[in-house]
């Protein structure tokens, strides 16, 4: 029997079906045909377990279900990423529909999959697409135990006075139009698999570092999970899926960061937040639904919240921190949504998510497969 090389054994993983998808949304009178790229981790067909609607940061691409595949079979879950618009294959749409591209992508991609209900957990920049997605879509989590998890949420420059976004805020529209080009570049010649969601966020922070000769503190990007125990393969193929993935990835269409860096520095009205322009806002208003929801259906449970927050980060700093506690422990809020919160202090902004011993994402797996098998 012909053995296979590291480096083959690598490909074939990377090109699996499940992680390379695809649908369409038709046509409306907003918007012609659009096409979108998501992936599933290859324990998707069994429907016994959860399923995670995974809502990433701004490079959180499709490419995450490869990352968390081994996680997710250990802790006895099912996820789904997804391409917003300009990443991967999907269809690169204007500024002004982007969020209500994503809130028509929900229900198509469930239906498709053939899911009634998902567990939601967003990281960083995907917070604005997760306050809107439970705003409009609440119904798609599960009745009996609602659950999302926030990892390291994003909070505008405003209300957190965080390094990073304000010295990003400072830059000129025409260098963040190249926004995707720079990262691009920064993965490929400067620190290649340095990083492959969240992660992208440390070398970008070196780069803005150089420009406005501001010192950045806290951009390290070293995790203390191992490609191998992050894979589940020999050291020499798991070191080649994560180099390899990397590589594929910025090989691909990412002109969606472009878009989504002036989102989140709010170049634009704000209306292209949603329902998200006003957090506060608009978690008094999803607690309003879940009061209302639970005086019409009696039997549908309140959804619990849970966020997650590092001991150090350069995004939204302890002032963004308090802020997002704040909206969620308003007395207005209280006793409508069940909210929780914790800190890894060990973690960073990208760690929180991409470090499985110091970060929060395996937490957070764990709890989901643990609320599924308590509502059975």
């Amino acid at each position: 029997m012909t053995s296979i090389s590291p480096e083959d054994q690598a490909i074939r993983i990377i090109c699996m079906k499940h992680f390379h998808q695809s649908l369409w949304l038709p046509g409306t009178a907003n918007h012609s045909k659009l096409k979108v790229t998501y992936s599933t981790t290859t324990n998707f067909d069994n429907v016994s377990i959860p399923a995670i609607l995974f809502i990433g940061p701004m490079f959180g691409t499709r490419w995450n279900s490869l990352h968390f595949d081994k996680l997710a079979r250990d802790c006895g879950v099912r996820v789904i990423c997804v391409d917003r618009p300009g990443f991967g294959g999907s269809t690169s749409v204007t500024i002004d529909v982007r969020m209500s591209i994503w809130l028509e992508t929900v229900p198509a991609l469930l239906q498709r999959l053939d899911v009634k209900h998902v567990f939601m957990v967003t990281h960083s920049a995907g917070t604005v697409y997760t306050l809107n997605t439970l705003f409009h879509h609440r119904s798609f989590l599960d009745p009996k135990a609602p659950y999302v998890a926030f990892l390291a949420p994003f909070v505008p420059a405003a209300h957190s006075d965080a390094t990073l976004p304000t010295i990003a805020a400072k830059l000129p529209t025409s260098l963040l139009d190249s926004w995707a080009g720079i990262n691009t570049f920064i993965n490929n010649k400067i620190l290649p698999g340095a990083s492959w969601s969240g992660g992208i966020l440390s070398s970008s922070a070196a780069l803005l570092s150089s420009l406005t000769s501001t010192d950045i503190p806290g951009t390290e990007t070293s995790t203390s999970t191992t490609p191998l125990e992050q894979y589940g393969f020999d050291e020499d193929t798991a070191k080649l899926i994560k180099k390899l993935s990397t590589k594929y990835q910025f090989a691909e269409s990412n002109t969606g960061a472009n878009e989504e860096v002036k989102l989140c520095l709010r170049k634009y009205d704000d209306a292209v937040w949603g329902e998200a322009a006003d957090y506060s806002s608009c978690i008094r208003k999803i607690a309003d639904n879940e009061a209302a929801l639970g005086s019409n259906e009696p039997d549908t449970a309140k959804v619990s919240v849970e966020a997650f927050f590092a001991g150090s980060d350069i995004m939204i700093a302890k002032r963004g921190q308090k802020y997002f506690e704040q909206c969620w422990q308003a007395d207005e809020v209280k006793g409508k949504v069940d909210f929780t919160t914790s800190t890894c202090p060990e973690a960073n902004h990208d760690s929180l998510l991409v470090d499985q011993k110091k970060g929060g994402l395996k937490i957070v797996f764990e709890r989901i497969a643990q609320l599924s098998k308590d509502r059975s």
